[in-house]
């Protein structure tokens, strides 16, 4: 792949054996926090562990991001390898790393943990646990105000016709549910609906049946009807904006595309705020 961010299981079973390799599996289940991986020697963690606030509904810090991922073996010369389960676990960490100014080696798998299922590949052994007595992964400079945006911005992205992209399921989108359809309880927003104005673009539709992102002539014809080409930004949300930063990360390593930001709220904030407007 012509990115730097994205890597496959092929790149993956060949590198993890290395040493400076170090693979962080993000789950959805809490009960795995900590636990082992899939990929051998991945270290598992709860997404919200590592990338949100102890307390409050915020990012991580710069610092406690930093020192998180320390704990987890990655350090300044670590290759990090984030694989999701489901995938866009790892694009949220690509996303919150690059908005608090977590720099260093940060990848992608592509597909996930479900891709390396699928693939079973031979490899001559897991990365052993990471090093934590060297330096941090480096702090760079934020991107915050280049990839996050809130909810008054996107009010004002409505009055000023801002192309906005929901990255939802269609049932989402047409208010059918407020979670995705393969979630046991349909919860997640007090309202059921969509932004006013907002194009679906569905995450799946850019992924094959392994949830591997599509060649780039394929993204390119799933995303030329959303008529994107002149705006001067593109504002990405989904449920929890998990979904929305693959998006971003799709548009931004492999189209070349830095124009998106990914409204960190998301749908389970804007479906929650009292006098919200919502389209049905």
């Amino acid at each position: 792949m012509k990115t730097t961010r994205f890597v496959d299981v092929e790149w993956l079973s060949t590198h993890l054996a290395d040493p400076s390799t170090v693979v962080i599996e993000l789950t959805d289940d809490p009960a795995h926090d900590g636990g082992p991986g899939t990929i051998p020697g991945a270290r598992t963690v709860y997404w919200k562990s590592l990338l949100w606030h102890r307390d409050r509904r915020e990012l991580a810090s710069t610092d406690t991001l930093a020192d998180r991922l320390h704990a987890l073996g990655a350090h300044s010369s670590s290759t990090v390898v984030f694989a999701g389960d489901p995938p866009q676990f790892a694009a949220y960490a690509l996303w919150v790393s690059a908005a608090q100014g977590v720099g260093g080696t940060l990848k992608y798998l592509d597909g996930g943990v479900g891709a390396w299922r699928v693939a079973e590949p031979a490899t001559t052994g897991g990365s052993t646990p990471g090093n934590t007595a060297g330096a941090r992964l480096p702090i760079v400079a934020p991107r915050y105000r280049e990839v996050v945006v809130g909810r008054e911005d996107v009010l004002a992205a409505i009055d000023s016709g801002t192309p906005i992209v929901d990255l939802r399921s269609p049932e989402e989108y047409a208010g059918h549910r407020v979670s995705p359809v393969g979630e046991p309880i349909d919860h997640g927003a007090q309202r059921h609906g969509r932004i006013p104005g907002a194009r679906s673009l569905h995450i799946r539709t850019l992924l094959d049946e392994d949830e591997r992102v599509l060649p780039v002539p394929e993204l390119r014809e799933r995303i030329e009807n959303l008529d994107l080409a002149d705006a001067g930004e593109l504002i990405f949300y989904c449920r929890l904006s998990h979904r929305a930063s693959l998006g971003w990360l799709v548009f931004e390593d492999l189209l070349g595309d830095s124009r998106v930001r990914v409204y960190d709220g998301s749908w389970t904030e804007w479906g929650s705020i009292v006098g919200a407007p919502v389209e049905r």
